[in-house]
């Protein structure tokens, strides 16, 4: 079909220009990372790259119905205003995405988002789409039910009930396609522990069987040695009409008299990075920390009685320089992906028993840092703003995820942004005992504090279906309203102290939510702290008049040219 740019040929180059669009730079052949692999290994590199593209084609079926047909459409044509407007579906990977603004980008007119993406083949009403799963309640079709609430499923409308085809199955050339270069990639490695990893990968992609995902999960998560790192990412933050189901609690106890699990749908990425042993030696000595916070956990007999134990049974962290992110993964959407802890709690592997792995993207956080810091920190607490800080606190976000209770998706919509409040708040309340045990110095607690907190400030009030940005929100109206943030005459003021008091009473207060998972209550907490208040919006307005960037790209040269003959 033909169609009609939605936004403007002005508007479509001012969004390429680099004032405006970020360009996240991966490794080229000349990156030493690259240079020094051994010839099999960059044969390895390749097929990977291949097989994350499968994944990238995938997922952009699954953002938007339109989103294939407007990529072959946008992609034939010349002229400079098409080429704008492919840039930035290339980089969103989506005809629908948030700039860094709030503003939805629509790239074609008359297609918008839906609440949920195209996992699910209409666009209802929140009251429609229970009343069809209330209805296949009372036909009794129980597993049926169970197919299209899986995270795995696409989801079509029948009649007047809906049939759920799996991914694998849905997906079957695509998959096939994505098995057949891991298969390759497996046969070139001369690492045993990741070739078998990724033929264990590689055969969960060709039977819609989820032991086999959590065979594969279970190998990745274990990997300690290996040079490459390959991931297919699954993560559930897009699905806001599975997530709706927790709202009606009626439902909710019909779902679960009849032992249905409720699981947002998965989207879909890819990763191939070259594994950096000095990041990745600083993640082995931080990932310790684990031992000092896991026995200070708030109500940790509450859940470890119950089989959750204090740290996971397995942590594995290593630092990535990246060669491809692609789908979800490489998707910039108002922001990127900084690292992940997966895989995520809904996910059989963990079930079973296997561990998390978490994996940090390093030319992600290494892209150059505005000034703009200088503008709003007070000149006595400039000296601890410090970019590898940051770093740190990512690190000790990442490992409390591993950390509390498992609440799944019980608390519907709020359960990922207080997941997220929860990692954060684990990252502040134990500073003080990392420094008696000699992981940081004083100086380096301030850092991680100044920086974080500094950093959590955004330039417009996010939506809450923006997890991450309305724990940023609550997280500073907290600190703000405690005086653990000051703000004072257009500068930030911290105290140290008062901060790691009030991350303390917080994190208690999300680990309570979690194990009581009373989503009235949950829904209660997150309006009282998401509040945009006018510090909150004046502090907005100097980001938005001084950090113009409004999109942003990942360029991945060897990515490109391994999949430069496949066709999306």
């Amino acid at each position: 079909m033909d169609y009609i740019y939605n936004i403007s040929e002005e508007e479509a180059l001012k969004r390429t220009d680099k004032e405006y669009l970020t360009s996240i730079h991966l490794l080229d052949y000349n990156s030493p990372e690259y240079v020094n692999l051994s010839d099999s290994d960059k044969q390895v590199i390749y097929h990977l790259c291949r097989a994350g593209f499968w994944i990238e084609k995938i997922e952009y079926s699954l953002q938007n119905a339109h989103n294939i047909d407007f990529y072959h459409y946008v992609s034939n044509k010349d002229d400079e205003y098409s080429k704008n407007v492919f840039r930035l579906l290339r980089a969103q990977k989506s005809i629908n995405s948030l700039d860094t603004n709030g503003n939805m980008i629509n790239l074609a007119k008359g297609i918008s988002d839906n609440k949920g993406k195209n996992y699910y083949h209409f666009d209802m009403s929140i009251e429609d789409f229970h009343n069809v799963i209330s209805r296949m309640l009372d036909n009794g079709m129980i597993e049926e039910l169970k197919k299209v609430l899986s995270s795995r499923s696409v989801v079509e409308y029948d009649g007047d009930i809906f049939r759920a085809i799996d991914y694998v199955d849905y997906f079957h050339d695509e998959f096939t396609s994505c098995a057949d270069e891991l298969d390759k990639a497996s046969k070139l490695s001369d690492d045993k522990d990741f070739a078998s990893y990724l033929s264990l990968q590689a055969k969960a992609l060709r039977v819609a069987d989820p032991m086999l995902d959590a065979k594969a999960d279970i190998a990745w998560a274990k990997l300690k040695d290996s040079k490459i790192e390959f991931t297919i990412t699954r993560e559930c933050y897009d699905d806001e009409l599975t997530t709706s189901l927790f709202a009606n609690k009626p439902l909710m106890a019909r779902l679960r008299n009849a032992n249905i699990e409720v699981n947002a749908k998965d989207s879909l990425g890819a990763r191939v990075g070259i594994v950096n042993t000095e990041g990745t030696k600083l993640l082995d000595t931080l990932s310790t920390l684990n031992d000092i916070s896991g026995p200070l956990m708030p109500y940790i007999g509450e859940y470890s009685k119950s089989g959750q134990s204090v740290k996971s049974s397995s942590q594995i962290a290593v630092d990535v320089d990246l060669v491809a992110m692609t789908g979800d993964t490489g998707a910039y959407r108002a922001g990127i992906t900084l690292a992940e802890n997966l895989p995520n709690s809904d996910k059989l592997a963990l079930k079973l028993g296997g561990g998390n792995r978490n994996v940090y993207h390093r030319q992600v956080r290494t892209t150059k840092s505005s000034e703009l810091y200088k503008m709003l920190i007070h000149e006595d607490y400039l000296p601890y703003y410090n970019l590898e800080a940051g770093h740190w606190a990512t690190i000790e976000h990442e490992n409390t995820h591993s950390l509390g209770p498992v609440s799944g998706k019980a608390l519907g919509e709020y359960s990922s942004l207080l997941e997220e409040y929860k990692a954060d708040m684990g990252m502040y309340a134990f500073l003080r005992e990392y420094e008696a045990a000699g992981a940081f110095t004083s100086d380096q607690t301030k850092q991680i504090i100044v920086t974080e907190l500094y950093s959590s400030f955004l330039k417009v009030k996010p939506l809450m279906s923006q997890a991450h940005r309305v724990r940023s929100v609550m997280i500073t109206n907290r600190m703000l309203q405690e005086g653990a943030i000051i703000y004072k005459d257009g500068k930030l003021l911290f105290d140290f102290d008062k901060a790691i008091d009030c991350a303390r009473v917080m994190l208690s207060e999300v680990v309570r939510l979690q194990i009581d998972k009373d989503i009235d209550m949950a829904k209660s907490y997150v309006e009282k702290y998401f509040v945009w208040t006018d510090t909150h919006e004046a502090i907005a307005k100097i980001i938005r008049e001084n950090a113009k960037k409004l999109n942003g790209e990942v360029v991945a040269p060897i990515y490109a040219d391994a999949t430069s003959d496949l066709v999306m």
